[in-house]
C-alpha cells in the first residue's frame, strides 16, 4: 500500500520535536555584533528557524532555501564589485534585494507572506542612503535573484516532500515508524543539487553484507542499550550528547560558522556561507537519495521484530521506544551526520582546521535539569564526529548510518569546494 503524507503530518511531525524540546528550553537571543551585510541576512535565516516552534519545516527544506539565497547573494556580491560598477554600486543594496527574493519566494510556498524577511529587507535599504548606487545595487540583487529562482522554477518542493512511498515487505525493509506513521521526502532526490552532479553521485554502499552479519547485531544490541527511552546504559554525558546536537543542522552550523569567521571581508563571507550551505544541502540531498534507494529499516523497527532477522545474536524487544521521536526517513545514512561533515568540511578548509571553539546548543536542556547548555570543542571535526554519533545515543541510526554518513558529507564538502560553479570568479 502506498502512503502519502499530507502537508500537515508532515509539519505535525518536526512542530511536535521542536515543541516537545521547547518545553524543556529557555527562551535565547543571538547577538549580531558588528555583522556584515551577508552575516546579517545569516542571523536573519537563523532567527526565523529558531522562530518557528508552530510550523517548523524539515532541515532539508530550511537547507535548500538558505543555499539559494547564499548563492543568489554572493552572485549578487560579484557583479555589485565587478569593476565596470563597484564605484556605482551598493553592495549591501544588491545583497539585501538577492536575499530578499529568494527567501519571500521560498518560503512563501509554506507560510505565505507570514515570515519576517520583508521587515528585516526594509530595514536593511533603510540604512542605505538613495541614490543611483542603492538603485542599482537593488536591480543587481534582484537580477541574481531572479536567475537562481528560475533556475529551480520546474522543481516541486512539496510534491518531493509529499510523494507517495510503498513500504516493503521483507526484514531489513524500512517501515514508518510511530508514532507518525508516514513518510516524509521519498522524492527529494528528484530535486536538483547545488554543486555534485546528482544526488546519487556520492551513493553509500549498502547498509550491511547481511542482517546475519555480526556488525549488523552489533549495532542492533548497541543501540538497543545506548539508545533506549528513559533508563538506559548512556552516562551522563552521553546523554548530554545525544540532546545537544538534536538541534535542525542548518541552525547549529552557520551559527558555528559565525562565531569562527570573524575578520573576513564580505565577499570571503559570501563564498564561505554559499559553500557553507550548498554543501550541507547536497549532502542532505545524497543521504536521502541513498535512504530511499536501500530502504533500510530503523532501529525502532529492528528492534521491535528482530525474530524476524534471522541472526541469533539479536534479541526482540516488543515495546522498545527510542529516546527521541524517529524522523520519517529511512535510517541509512545518516542526514544529520552527513551535513555536519560537509559543514566541518567546509570550516575546516575556509577558515581553518584546528580553531578551538564553544557552541552553545538550543536543545541541550532536554537532557535533564542539570545539563551543560555550552560545550567545548578543538576542531570542527571533533564536533562533527560527536554530531554525528549523537543520533544512535538518542536511539535513530545505527552506527553505521553515522559512519557513512560523516563519509559522504566530507566527500560532498570536498567536490562541492573544488568544483562548484559559484565558487568560480
Amino acid at each position: 500500500m502506498k502512503i502519502k503524507p499530507s502537508p500537515f503530518q508532515i509539519f505535525a511531525f518536526f512542530s511536535a520535536v521542536l515543541i516537545g524540546l521547547a518545553l524543556l528550553m529557555p527562551a535565547r537571543a543571538f547577538a549580531t555584533g558588528s555583522a556584515d551585510s551577508i552575516e546579517r541576512w545569516n542571523i536573519a535565516m537563523t532567527d526565523f528557524s529558531a522562530g518557528l516552534p508552530l510550523f517548523d519545516l524539515p532541515p532539508f527544506v530550511e537547507m535548500r532555501a538558505y543555499a539559494m539565497a547564499h548563492i543568489a547573494m554572493l552572485n549578487a556580491v560579484k557583479s555589485a564589485s565587478h569593476p565596470s560598477s563597484a564605484s556605482s554600486t551598493s553592495v549591501d543594496a544588491a545583497v539585501a534585494a538577492a536575499a530578499h527574493d529568494v527567501l519571500v519566494a521560498e518560503f512563501g510556498k509554506f507560510f505565505g507572506s507570514n515570515t519576517p524577511f520583508d521587515s528585516v529587507y526594509t530595514a536593511e535599504l533603510a540604512a542605505i542612503p538613495a541614490g543611483t548606487a542603492k538603485n542599482r545595487g537593488i536591480a543587481v540583487g534582484q537580477a541574481a535573484a531572479a536567475a537562481m529562482l528560475a533556475s529551480r522554477a520546474n522543481e516541486d518542493v512539496l510534491g518531493a516532500l509529499n510523494a507517495p512511498y510503498t513500504p516493503g515487505t521483507k526484514p531489513g525493509d524500512y517501515q514508518p515508524t510511530p508514532p507518525t506513521n508516514f513518510v516524509s521526502a521519498a522524492g527529494w532526490a528528484a530535486l536538483s543539487t547545488f554543486g555534485v552532479r546528482s544526488s546519487a553521485q556520492f551513493r553509500a554502499p549498502r547498509p550491511y553484507s547481511s542482517l546475519r552479519s555480526l556488525e549488523y547485531a552489533m549495532d542492533v544490541n548497541e543501540i538497543a542499550v545506548l539508545g533506549k527511552a528513559g533508563v538506559s546504559a548512556r552516562s551522563s554525558d552521553q546523554t548530554a550528547i545525544a540532546f545537544f546536537w538534536f538541534e535542525n543542522g542548518s541552525f547549529a552550523w552557520n551559527r558555528i560558522a559565525r562565531k569562527l569567521s570573524g575578520g573576513m571581508s564580505l565577499m570571503q563571507h559570501a563564498r564561505l556561507y554559499a559553500v557553507l550551505n550548498a554543501a550541507m544541502s547536497d549532502a542532505i540531498a545524497t543521504t536521502l537519495e541513498s535512504k530511499f534507494y536501500y530502504n533500510f529499516w530503523r532501529p525502532l523497527t529492528a528492534i521491535r521484530a528482530a525474530d524476524t532477522d534471522g541472526n541469533p545474536l539479536t534479541v526482540k524487544d516488543p515495546y522498545w521506544e527510542p529516546a527521541f521521536i524517529t524522523p520519517p526517513v529511512p535510517d541509512y545514512p545518516s542526514g544529520h551526520a552527513a551535513a555536519g561533515a560537509a559543514a566541518a568540511e567546509v570550516l575546516s578548509t575556509l577558515v581553518g582546521a584546528n580553531i578551538p571553539f564553544e557552541h552553545t546548543s538550543t536543545t541541550a536542556s532536554a537532557a535533564g535539569p542539570d545539563a551543560t547548555l555550552t560545550r567545548s570543542y578543538d576542531s570542527v571535526n571533533d564536533a562533527a564526529r560527536e554530531n554525528a554519533f549523537s543520533r544512535m545515543l538518542v536511539g535513530i541510526h545505527f552506527r553505521r548510518a553515522c559512519t557513512v554518513g560523516l563519509q559522504q558529507g566530507r566527500d560532498v564538502a570536498r567536490y562541492v569546494l573544488e568544483r562548484a560553479p559559484f565558487m568560480e570568479d
